[in-house]
């Protein structure tokens, strides 16, 4: 156990912790003050056996407690219309066919602020940023899984406005947080695309791809996504934030030769950068966990092994859930962890056994966005079927292909909207709407094959097999390589 990355058996102790944490109904002051207890027992039994097992008691009791003070909230069900006072914090969306409109709002709650999904009549006039008072019913969240994931959000509620009278704003400066900001960017990001004058489908799927926009996409190209296994193309996740990543990693390609440690300096660049785009998307929860654990990623390829590799990632991973426990139960994170662990821990081993490591760079470059493809698909197969009771049979075939268009349409659409240079509009605009409409074109043909998903109901406990098999077989290859180095090193 002792070649075994120490984040690597730490992690499955804070999830213990936040599992502990979902039925057990105690004061979080009588954990914490057991957490306590267990580390100081820890570092006094350091030097015997008793010291490991004092650590890890001390480890799950820290992830309970955090468990407990953020357990999610709900609002009680209102008997009566209720006026508070609130900051609208994101941009209201809208389809043609509805007359109601829908945004985030932060409104003071009993003396604290709590976040709420505000839905709206659209004869009301919202603005990011405006504060002001809404009246309406707060009612509790669902029940169903999207009540539930909201609610792990830290989303309490929402509330119904319908007149025009539900919505007083004040003569308050408007709110300016990194959120407010990062979703101005975000908008500001989405006005320079429509300047490329593409179709509506393309545009839509642009936005959504390069902005987390996704709001003015057709309902039917929707449902050709997600049956076809790409829908992740159309949340910003740790596949686009990567792909940024390597437009800034192809610019700065002569550091490792022009200095002694270029490769440390463009690993810095590249994780500045995607931190920057997180930001100009809005700074949504999901960005926010796939960039770090892109940036972790970055930071351990650039270390070496494989092994340094997973315990970063680990790492990444424990304090994340630490800070926010609720994470565990978010589908986003969980998908954003697993694509990077697979594309981590598979992308050297595929390259090697492809021969592409031998080959030129732009064949290189090619079969490496493929085995991107490749391993994220492969390692969250197991749970897109169980959350989705949907396999995407084509999926394993076609995310090799679309991965190639995603990157120019993310490439090309990184730089026009970062660039402000006019001449390069019918350049940018020809290119995108190619790869934009091809890639629509083909999920929508695989989409439409009888054979091209599988409707099952994966049960959690194969979920839950197919991962342990994998960590088991990650594990066994690291100790069988520690095993190797030192039988060479005798």
């Amino acid at each position: 156990m002792r070649h075994i990355p120490p984040f690597v058996k730490i992690l499955p102790l804070v999830i213990l912790g936040i599992a502990l944490g979902q039925w057990l109904e105690v004061g979080w002051w009588v954990v914490a003050i057991g957490a306590l207890v267990c580390t100081i027992a820890a570092y006094l039994l350091r030097t015997r056996r008793e010291g490991s097992l004092y650590t890890a008691c001390a480890i799950v009791l820290c992830s309970l407690t955090t468990t407990l003070l953020r357990n999610p909230y709900s609002v009680p069900t209102p008997s009566a219309p209720e006026t508070f006072y609130a900051t609208i914090t994101s941009y209201p969306t809208t389809t043609s066919e509805s007359r109601w409109q829908r945004c985030d709002a932060q409104v003071d709650y009993r003396g604290t602020k709590r976040k709420i999904i505000l839905h709206a009549d659209t004869a009301i006039t919202l603005t990011i940023g405006e504060r002001g008072l809404l009246s309406g019913y707060l009612n509790p969240l669902s029940e169903e899984s999207y009540g539930r994931l909201m609610s792990r959000r830290g989303y309490v509620g929402e509330l119904w406005a319908t007149s025009p009278s539900s919505w007083r704003p004040t003569s308050e400066p408007t709110a300016n947080s990194l959120q407010i900001v990062g979703r101005r960017m975000q908008h500001a990001m989405v006005e320079r695309i429509e300047r490329l004058g593409l179709g509506r489908d393309e545009e839509a799927v642009v936005s959504a791809m390069l902005t987390g926009w996704r709001s003015d996409m057709d309902p039917a190209l929707r449902r050709s996504y997600a049956r076809s296994g790409t829908s992740h193309l159309l949340a910003i996740s740790g596949l686009h934030v990567g792909l940024v990543a390597m437009l800034v990693l192809g610019f700065c390609w002569l550091l490792p030769i022009a200095t002694r440690r270029g490769h440390i300096l463009r690993s810095v660049v590249a994780i500045l950068t995607m931190l920057l785009y997180a930001f100009a998307t809005g700074l949504s929860p999901s960005v926010v966990r796939a960039t770090l654990m892109f940036c972790t990623a970055q930071m351990a390829l650039a270390y070496g092994s494989a092994k340094s590799s997973l315990n970063l990632l680990t790492a990444a991973a424990t304090v994340m859930l630490i800070v926010n426990p609720n994470n565990l139960f978010d589908i986003s994170f969980q998908l954003s962890f697993l694509a990077v662990v697979g594309i981590t821990l598979g992308f050297g081993p595929l390259m090697e056994l492809s021969g592409a490591t031998h080959s030129r760079r732009p064949i290189r470059a090619l079969w490496g966005v493929v085995i991107v493809g490749l391993t994220s698909t492969i390692a969250t197969l197991p749970l897109v079927g169980h959350t989705f009771s949907t396999v995407s049979l084509v999926g394993i075939f076609l995310n090799p292909l679309v991965i190639v268009t995603a990157e120019i349409i993310v490439l090309l659409g990184f730089i026009w909207v970062t660039l402000p240079l006019g001449f390069l509009q019918p350049v940018a605009s020809t290119l995108i709407q190619g790869a934009a409409e091809l890639q629509n074109r083909l999920v929508e043909g695989a989409g439409s094959l009888s054979w091209a998903a599988l409707e099952v109901e994966i049960p959690a406990w194969v979920v839950a097999l197919s991962y342990l098999l994998m960590a088991t077989g990650i594990i066994v290859s690291l100790l069988w390589k520690e095993k190797k180095v030192w039988k060479i090193g005798r």
